[in-house]
């Protein structure tokens, strides 16, 4: 009997001390003091609250945001669940605005019985057209893509799976063109008003993990590939931007370079940089270690390209650890590195942003749950899953000075493992 009551307990005290622990951390993470999020005044930010966090528990998490300038209006487009994983009852919300301030919603595209996510505008020969992510598994890994397409932006056509992408298959050594779905589409670019490029991560026979390819298209529905971008280590969430010469340059979401470990962090996870020329079939990447650039846009100025998209807070030996907090951040990508330039007010669940640039205006849509609290990412989408969809504006000028001061007060960091990764 003396023996049963000490097993229960030890039995008693294993399940009591994790609540306890996090109750404590929880107490800990209301009452300690939240960044302060200054800026430099060059930058001229300003930021609001574009949609609120609902108070119905159903409908509270807001995510995964776009946002383009669309026939004269603001146009923004957000994920509307319940919180972070898997909800069938999941809807893409559409808002239009005249100031990008004051929203009303016009539209809601949902797929039956399907969580849905990561919605991505493109404006194609005088179309909106959108590509969204459906998931139909709890921790969230879609794998493949939806459409949609409106001439006004309010009404919109029935969404339907995009299962005419067209990848290069090698089958027993030979190359042979597969035309179907299966393929994960981030942003649309064009340069020219008659190509669309995309890079889509996906799967293909020759390779074990998830690689990216680039695609194009002139009708927004059949697309093609051009190239492969990254095939080594698996990687997605590309987000790509043409260069002043016609090159292009992505950022690739990349959890390790092959080590095992992912819910506390990885010392390889990274940011992987590609760039190519025209015709645009071959690639050169590199790898930047300080943050893993999560729910990214990348948007031109000049002859420069910046991002907005999570920040890890790295570089760290456990990157994209789900214990520690995020931000969402401004970052110049260079073709050999991220510089990481300012963070946006966000904590917790953040980032998967949009951007448009209007005159000296940058307008970035991104998500966070309330800026007044400091929480780590795994508790703020189990115990705080409520979001607010924000609105950020700053200064192009302004950016660029101030990028210029950030590259100038820069040391020199020698190249990390994987500098000269090959796609």
């Amino acid at each position: 009997m003396r023996y049963m009551k000490r097993v229960l307990k030890i039995t008693g005290g294993a399940f009591l001390f994790p609540a306890v622990l996090v109750g404590l951390l929880a107490v800990y993470w209301d009452l300690r003091k939240p960044p302060s999020f200054e800026t430099d005044p060059v930058l001229e930010l300003e930021h609001w609250v574009a949609v609120p966090g609902s108070d119905d528990l159903r409908i509270q998490h807001n995510s995964n945001t776009d946002l383009i300038h669309f026939n004269g209006a603001f146009f923004l487009i957000h994920a509307q669940t319940k919180w972070h994983l898997e909800d069938t009852q999941g809807t893409l919300v559409v808002q239009q605005s005249e100031d990008a301030r004051n929203w009303t919603e016009v539209a809601r595209i949902r797929v039956p019985n399907t969580d849905v996510r990561d919605p991505k505008f493109a404006a194609i020969s005088g179309r909106l057209f959108l590509y969204f992510l459906p998931n139909k598994e709890f921790d969230p890994f879609p794998r493949t893509t939806f459409w949609s397409v409106s001439d006004d932006g309010v009404t919109w056509q029935e969404p339907q799976e995009l299962v005419t992408v067209t990848a290069i298959h090698r089958v027993d050594g030979e190359a042979q063109p597969v035309t179907s779905g299966g393929w994960n589409l981030w942003r649309p670019k064009t340069r020219n008003g008659k190509t669309w490029y995309v890079i889509a991560s996906g799967r293909k026979p020759a390779y074990p993990n998830t690689i990216t390819i680039l695609i194009k298209t002139q009708d927004g529905i059949h697309w093609e590939e051009v190239s492969e971008v990254y095939t080594r280590h698996s990687n997605g969430e590309p987000a790509m931007e043409f260069l002043p010469r016609g090159g292009l340059i992505a950022t690739l979401r990349c959890g390790s370079l092959g080590t095992y470990g992912y819910q506390f962090g990885n010392p390889t996870g990274n940011t992987i940089l590609a760039v190519t020329t025209p015709p645009y079939r071959h690639w050169a990447c590199t790898h930047s270690f300080i943050t893993r650039l999560d729910g990214a846009t990348l948007f031109p100025l000049g002859e420069r390209v910046f991002a907005v998209g999570r920040n890890h807070l790295g570089p760290r030996f456990d990157m994209g650890n789900h214990m520690s907090v995020k931000r969402t951040a401004f970052y110049e990508v260079k073709r050999d590195r991220l510089v990481h330039l300012f963070d946006l007010p966000s904590t917790g669940d953040t980032a998967y942003t949009g951007v448009v640039v209007r005159n000296d205006d940058i307008y970035t849509s991104y998500y966070t749950p309330p800026i007044e609290k400091e929480y780590p990412w795994i508790f703020a989408i189990c115990f705080k899953p409520k979001t607010d969809i924000r609105i950020a504006k700053v200064s192009a000028s302004g950016l660029l000075r101030y990028a210029d001061r950030v590259s100038a007060a820069q040391v020199t960091v020698p190249p990390r493992i994987g500098e000269k990764d090959q796609p």
